[in-house]
């Protein structure tokens, strides 16, 4: 054997393969480098393995021969190492074939204390011949058959498990070796304090008992496989020799596993959680073996034995409706995307329809929406001709499935047409006797507890699943339809309410662009359809009878047959129904769905109701038109051929409409009334605009003032234009600007401006400041669209400028004979919440300030381009200052070539400094 050159007890720690790589590089320091080298991998291996499938203590003992070095690796453990075929994600079965490449012989011996001995002879020089293994396939079966791994004392029993794919045993093999492996390893760094997040105690637990605890059955069942593989069998008759103890450790030994799948899902570990086949496998085998141990060790006799291709059918017979169930909801999946593509409620009922059809495999789908009491057919789909033409609508309060659904807000089930003729006697006849057997699921479409309808679908026989999951899988489509319904309904409420609005501009600006009532009305009729509808009439009363200004239709040949029906047929002023009766009682007529009888009753002859049938009316709205003086006439509005509906909120917008065209119509009557009085309106608010426009002193201060005030040609309204000066300790401040708007109202306005600018003026040193609480107050004052432009300035006495510009035109700015625009940002009006930024600067004595409105810069000259602003106000520059504005008036009027056609206001500051006048 050679001399003994030294030898090492190693514990099963982390540091037992560095401890015995340095113990061997030490002991063969005189030994050639390759020896050495290939001593070390050898004796790493085997270390490594002793610790990973080994009990400790471990020895390692090196002995020197004369061509050759004995590595023997000593444990107490019985399980034998096998070099076994290693995969690509196996992270065992590489070691020993290593330690074959690298040494000239090695094995494997039992010893006498009941432990093993693993050896390798490593020559000074490789060969390059991998050494054969001592349990190659000849010899495997001779090689187990020597070892026994129980000890003397258990009594044991067989355990009969049948065949088992070979392949399938030593993959599993493989995947429980990767995670022997790797909890050793994490055991150990838990043992010795590594922080690593896992909990040692968990760690330590798991490490026995997957390691340890079962392995007396996991070797054999190893082994076996292994001689099977090598005998190229493709299936392992397992048969297993074991105690009575190994049933309590094979059920410890699948909790545990279970655990380490846990770990492994949570990413604590690299091994990959367990392949469902391998757990089934596992599960089947651990399972038969408790069973069968514990009848044994009682006496009982042997328990009816589950094989595992048994075992396997029955987990597929378990997962099928699992799978359809899967399958169904992917489906139903697919559905839920399209529906949140749809953006009208035809675009969800007919994607359900249709794909429960094509996707969900239904025999039929059927969506019926609730509309007044009545459920109505809304899309339908599928190859069930009983059901094709029946049923289009029905009261929702019918002993129906879909008014039962619907009233009670459950799904319902009928899986039988008996059932269904026995629960619903007037549905029996329905389907004929031959029709085959099919299943009817209906559930209510509901969302925030508002009913929107039910959804019906058919399927062939009486189902495949039980009555929860149809129904829950119903119950689920039905949720996503309805919260599809209830996105595409706010999505059209939306779209409405933005149309609405547009079309109320539209119809604003053509009621008020003319004063021919006539035109208006065929204009805003014209605008109706067909965005509103499908017909238009407006009718006018006068001397106690109807008069049509306007009906409207897209195809102007059926207008020309309509008026001639009217003419024909004029409408009865004593009908209980339409316009006749809408005037009488100023109360809007409403048919959603317009009804035969209806039809019907308002015909007066045979001739006349095939004429009304003609027009293939399906929904209509009368308003009444309601102005200042009462009803006036009425609209009617029609849908036809659209099919489409009108609905409550139809109502309101109508006879908004129609009460904006009855207002049209008064002012458009009482035009030649007001014309008059407009007059004379006129030149009252000129004279107030003059008296609230006071003549400016000619100096307060520092600064030498003069102001024009020019109002515009005589058929224009006076605007409100203003200006004013207020003077205060140190400086003087000044104010010009506009009203928006004519006459009167625009005149009361520039008043509310003229004395809140006189307090704020005298009281707030910020000029900022006086813009924005002038702004603030004047909210109260103005509608709506209401505003005033400003511009405000500030000459201190030693002739600082600050400028405030609240949406008006720039100041001027003379000086050394010539003019400058001074620029200041503008924010909005006052009125609209200005937020003005002031702008300051110096003047000199002699400088010159222009403050004007925008009826000079919007001037036009004859050829209606806008007039030279510097050419205009070119004498700003010298002379007196009632004079200076004098000529620019005069420039202005001589570049327009006509009367002005805006008012126009200036103001001119002359900074002359501080001193006697």
């Amino acid at each position: 054997m050679g001399e003994t050159l030294s030898e090492i007890e190693l514990t099963g720690g982390v540091d037992a393969v560095p401890r015995a790589r340095q113990f061997v590089r030490a002991a063969l320091a005189a030994a050639p480098d390759e020896q050495r080298d290939d001593a070390e991998l050898v004796v790493a291996e085997l270390v490594t393995n002793a610790v990973l499938h080994g009990s400790p203590p471990v020895t390692l003992r090196l002995n020197q021969a004369v061509e050759f070095v004995r590595v023997e690796v000593h444990d107490t453990g019985r399980q034998r190492p096998f070099a076994v075929r290693g995969g690509p994600d196996a992270m065992t079965g590489r070691g020993l074939a290593l330690v074959g490449s690298l040494s000239r012989e090695w094995g494997v011996e039992p010893t006498s204390e009941g432990g093993k001995v693993v050896w390798a002879e490593v020559s000074e020089t490789s060969t390059g011949i991998p050494a054969a293994s001592p349990f190659d396939d000849a010899d495997l079966d001779t090689f187990l058959e020597s070892w026994s791994d129980l000890d003397d004392g258990d009594e044991v029993y067989l355990v009969s498990l049948g065949e088992v794919p070979t392949d399938l045993l030593l993959e599993a093999k493989a995947q429980i070796d990767n995670l022997v492996r790797e909890f050793t390893l994490a055991g150990s760094a838990a043992e010795h304090g590594s922080d690593d997040g896992t909990p040692s105690r968990e760690v330590a637990e798991l490490v026995q008992t997957v390691v340890h605890g079962f392995a007396d059955a996991r070797l054999q069942i190893k082994q076996q496989a292994l001689a099977a593989a090598a005998r190229d069998e493709p299936s392992t008759d397992l048969r297993l020799t074991l105690p009575a103890s190994a049933a309590d450790a094979g059920e410890r030994y699948l909790a545990a596993l279970d655990e380490a799948d846990r770990y492994a899902r949570s990413a604590r570990l690299l091994t990959l959680e367990t392949p469902p086949v391998h757990r089934v496998f596992r599960e089947w085998y651990v399972g038969e073996l408790v069973q069968q141990l514990r009848a044994a060790s009682a006496g009982a006799p042997p328990p009816a034995t589950l094989t595992f291709p048994q075992r396997l059918a029955a987990e597929v017979a378990e997962l099928a409706p699992l799978r359809e169930v899967s399958q169904r909801l992917q489906l139903l999946q697919r559905v839920t995307a399209e529906l949140t593509g749809a953006q009208t409620m035809e675009d969800v009922v007919s994607t359900v329809c249709t794909r429960a059809y094509d996707v969900l495999g239904a025999l039929s789908a059927r969506v019926y929406l609730l509309e007044d009491g009545m459920l109505r057919s809304a899309a339908t789909s599928g190859r069930d001709p009983s059901l094709a033409n029946q049923y289009e609508e029905f009261p929702a309060d019918a002993d129906l499935p879909g008014g039962i659904a619907l009233r009670t807000g459950k799904p319902l089930m009928v899986r039988s047409l008996a059932e269904l003729a026995s629960r619903f006697p007037t549905l029996a006849t329905i389907y004929p006797r031959t029709a085959e057997d099919r299943t009817l699921l209906v559930a209510p479409l509901v969302a925030a507890d508002r009913p929107l309808g039910v959804i019906s679908l058919t399927f062939h026989g009486q189902g495949a699943f039980d009555e929860q999951t149809q129904l829950a899988f119903l119950t689920t489509l039905a949720d996503v339809t309805a919260q599809a319904l209830e996105r595409a309904a706010i999505a059209a409420s939306a779209a409405t309410a933005s149309e609405r609005l547009a079309f109320l501009a539209e119809a604003s600006v053509l009621l008020s662009s003319s004063l021919d009532y006539r035109a208006v009305l065929e204009a805003v009729a014209g605008l109706i359809v067909p965005r509103l509808a499908d017909w238009c009439a407006i009718q006018l009363l006068e001397d106690d009878s109807l008069n049509t200004v306007a009906l409207t239709h897209v195809d102007p040949a059926k207008v020309e047959w309509a008026q001639g029906v009217s003419a024909r047929y004029p409408d009865d002023m004593n009908s209980p129904t339409g316009a006749p009766n809408v005037i009488r009682t100023g109360r809007s007529e409403l048919y959603p769905f317009i009804p035969p009888e209806l039809i019907e009753a308002g015909a007066v002859d045979e001739e006349h109701l095939a004429l009304i049938k003609e027009f293939g009316l399906s929904s209509g709205l009368v308003v009444p038109l309601v102005g200042r003086s009462g009803i006036i006439g009425a609209v009617t509005l029609i849908y036809a051929e659209s099919g489409r509906r009108y609905d409550e909120s139809d109502v309101a917008f109508a006879e908004d409409v129609a009460r904006r065209a009855a207002l049209a119509v008064e002012t458009a009557h009482a035009f030649l009334e007001q014309s008059g009085r407009l007059a004379t309106v006129t030149r009252v608010a000129e004279a107030a605009q003059h008296a609230i426009l006071a003549t400016l002193p000619p100096r307060l201060g520092a600064v030498a003032l003069s102001a024009r005030y020019v109002s515009a040609s005589a058929e224009a309204l006076v605007g409100g234009d203003l200006y004013e000066v207020v003077q205060r300790d140190g400086a003087v401040r000044l104010l010009v600007g506009d009203v928006r708007g004519k006459g009167l109202e625009a005149v009361r306005t520039a008043t509310v401006v003229l004395g809140e600018f006189r307090a704020a003026a005298a009281d707030i040193d910020d000029l900022v400041e006086v813009a924005v609480q002038i702004d603030r107050r004047l909210g109260r004052y103005l509608g709506e669209e209401d505003f005033v432009t400003a511009l405000l300035a500030e000459i201190t006495d030693d002739g600082e400028l600050t400028l405030v510009n609240c949406g008006h035109p720039q100041a001027l700015v003379a000086s050394a004979g010539r003019v400058e625009q001074i620029p200041a940002p503008a924010t909005l009006p006052l009125g609209l919440g200005a937020t003005p930024q002031a702008v300051t600067g110096r003047l000199r004595v002699g400088d010159r300030l222009l403050l004007y409105t925008d009826g000079i810069v919007e001037a036009r000259d004859a050829e209606r381009h806008f007039v030279d602003l510097r050419s205009v106000v070119g004498p700003l520059a010298v002379g007196d200052l009632d004079e200076v504005l004098d000529r620019v008036l005069v420039s202005l009027r001589r570049s327009v070539g006509a009367a002005l056609g805006d008012d126009l206001a200036l103001v001119v500051a002359e900074y002359r400094g501080v001193g006697p006048e």
